[in-house]
């Protein structure tokens, strides 16, 4: 592809760049002079890019949507918008959440639901804490796909396509699993494996014994699985949806600008390729919307699956 780019200097992978021309050409010389102005005087990781922009209008129309659908057409009956987003909230909690997060085992419910002297506490709904986190996993799956899909439009950029955009998505959902766990285990001290030590000992699924060989092969395994906690999921997390939006840009464009590698003067090969390479390209672009929503629902379904894992561990 970036041979395609020629003497010319044309770049068919330009979009995918952090880049902010694109929006100074929208907004003019005055967009240009505040952009400069603020990246000149702020460090690197607060500079204003496509991709810093694209996520604050995902963002902005997030909060606007869903502002609306609570509070100006909250009724009982759905319509209009609120048709639209509440069978994805559903889906979000029925199919994604309460499957992956379980309620605490008898021993991790603080006592809830079982005689304690004269006082007896009230049982608890089926799934209250997998409901607890139903609208951060919302947010985060809304966010993501509005964001992919939003690359798809011609002359926009794909925030997710930045390696660091995922590992910030992926750092959010490792303080959200690695708090969550280190707060309920806190919550039940006093229980069979509760309290700080008892929140390091969960993570290995082995039980720990002061014997010499036992020993061993827990401390291996807790380097295995505070390794697994701290750096491989959330790195499998960033990767795969970063790699993914990647390639599929990477497909289109490729399908898209094949034909400019053929001279100027072969008027008949560059028709002769052009129909085949755009009609492969508008299926790859069909193909690009599926994978935008499914690259969004991967990232939200093993992001509760690993809360559920280390929030309430099943040894």
């Amino acid at each position: 592809m970036f041979l395609a780019a020629g003497s010319d200097g044309f770049n068919p992978v330009e979009h995918l760049y952090d880049r902010y021309t694109v929006w100074v050409t929208y907004w003019g010389a005055h967009g240009e002079s505040f952009i400069k102005g603020w990246n000149g005087v702020m460090p690197d990781f607060m500079h204003i890019t496509q991709h810093v922009i694209m996520m604050w209008i995902a963002g902005a129309i997030m909060l606007a949507g869903f502002s609306y659908v609570t509070f100006a057409r909250n009724t009982r009956v759905p319509k209009g918008l609120r048709n639209f987003l509440e069978p994805i909230v559903l889906f979000i909690r029925d199919q994604v959440v309460r499957p992956s997060i379980n309620n605490p085992h008898a021993h991790h419910d603080h006592g809830h639901g079982h005689d304690h002297g004269d006082h007896k506490h009230e049982e608890l709904p089926p799934h209250w804490l997998a409901d607890k986190f139903v609208p951060f996993f919302v947010c985060l799956f809304c966010f993501i796909a509005l964001m992919n899909l939003m690359g798809l439009i011609p002359g926009s950029t794909t925030p997710t396509s930045s390696i660091f955009v995922t590992i910030s998505l992926a750092l959010l959902t490792l303080t959200v699993y690695g708090v969550g766990a280190f707060v309920m285990s806190i919550r039940q001290e006093g229980s069979v494996g509760a309290g700080i030590f008892g929140f390091f000992k969960n993570l290995v699924p082995y039980k720990f014994s002061w014997k010499p060989m036992d020993l061993m092969v827990w401390m291996l395994l807790f380097g295995i699985e505070f390794a697994g906690f701290i750096f491989i999921k959330p790195f499998a997390l960033a990767v795969r949806l970063f790699a993914n939006m990647t390639a599929g840009h990477c497909s289109l464009l490729s399908f898209l600008f094949i034909n400019l590698l053929i001279p100027h003067d072969a008027e008949a090969w560059r028709i002769a390729t052009g129909i085949p390479t755009v009609f492969m390209g508008v299926c790859l672009y069909a193909l690009e919307i599926f994978v935008s929503i499914l690259q969004a629902y991967i990232f939200t379904y093993l992001s509760a699956i690993f809360l559920g894992l280390y929030l309430v561990p099943e040894h």
